[in-house]
């Protein structure tokens, strides 16, 4: 007969064991929930950051292109505009050179029309310079002392003078006329005219002043008291003197105090001007009077 064994559980010892089982599986499943909360909101912060950023970025870039767009609608404004400024340009350009052009021919005219002026000038003054030697000789016999190797060799040089003027070519003629007229500018000339009755006419520019002088002092003293009465002259004072049929006596007080005043008048300047004499000769007397100063 075979025996029965009883078998006895203690419930309580496992039920403990089980609350430890569920209660240690409670305790990971809220650790790993936990950790899957802490990573997903470590996640949406960090998605939210990307977005954030995102959109930052995303407004930035609207800020670069729009700007960018202002920045090409201005260029393209200012090409449009230096392309009318270009046209304008261009027309304006033309315009001026053809003015320019029309300028360029009426100045090559009126040089053309100067330079046959001026060569029919130089031909007359060729023509003029021709003159035959029983006109000349009197008038440059016509000195004081015409006889004396001084005298005669001056007269020979003004023959040459002519002459070569004379068979000159125009450039010539028109740089001897450009040189008297530069000689001009930088000085003053004085024409001193012992009339025929012996009344001295000094012509200063305009003005014209009539004086009589019987000797060198009184000639000294009233050609100097002229002076005194006009402007401060030119570096250079060139005093040409001619007569008429005058007498000897008071051509010779001219030709005795030109030295004598042209000295004093240089020192009165203090050296600043100088002054020359040359004796012309016997000139016919002109009989216009007008603008004369008594």
């Amino acid at each position: 007969m075979i025996s029965r064994r009883r078998l006895t559980f203690q419930l309580t010892p496992l039920l403990d064991l089980l609350l430890i089982v569920i209660f240690a599986q409670f305790m990971d499943t809220q650790e790993t929930t936990a950790r899957i909360e802490q990573r997903a909101a470590t996640e949406v912060q960090q998605a939210e950051q990307k977005a954030k950023k995102y959109s930052e970025d995303s407004e930035s870039a609207h800020q670069r292109i729009k700007k960018l767009s202002e920045l090409n609608a201005q260029a393209m404004r200012e090409t449009a505009r230096a392309q009318e400024q270009s046209l304008k340009t261009l027309k304006l350009s033309r315009t001026s050179q053809q003015i320019l052009k029309k300028e360029n021919r009426e100045l090559s005219e009126q040089l053309k029309g100067v330079q046959e002026q001026r060569d029919r000038v130089a031909a007359l003054a060729q023509q003029l310079f021709q003159l035959p030697d029983q006109i000349l000789d009197p008038v440059l016999k016509s000195k004081a002392d015409p006889n004396t190797e001084k005298t005669k060799a001056e007269l020979e040089r003004i023959k040459k003078q002519l002459r070569e003027l004379a068979g000159a070519k125009a450039e010539d003629i028109v740089k001897h006329f450009l040189t008297y007229d530069e000689l001009t500018k930088r000085s003053d000339i004085w024409e001193l005219y012992l009339t025929e009755n012996g009344i001295f006419r000094l012509t200063i520019g305009k003005q014209t002043t009539d004086f009589r002088a019987d000797s060198i002092p009184s000639f000294v003293d009233r050609f100097y008291a002229i002076y005194k009465t006009v402007p401060q002259p030119k570096s250079l004072v060139i005093i040409l003197f001619s007569y008429g049929d005058a007498k000897a006596s008071v051509r010779f007080a001219a030709t005795q105090g030109l030295p004598a005043v042209a000295e004093r008048m240089r020192a009165d300047s203090n050296g600043r001007t100088r002054f020359e004499y040359a004796v012309i000769g016997f000139a016919p007397e002109k009989r216009d009077t007008a603008n004369i100063k008594r």
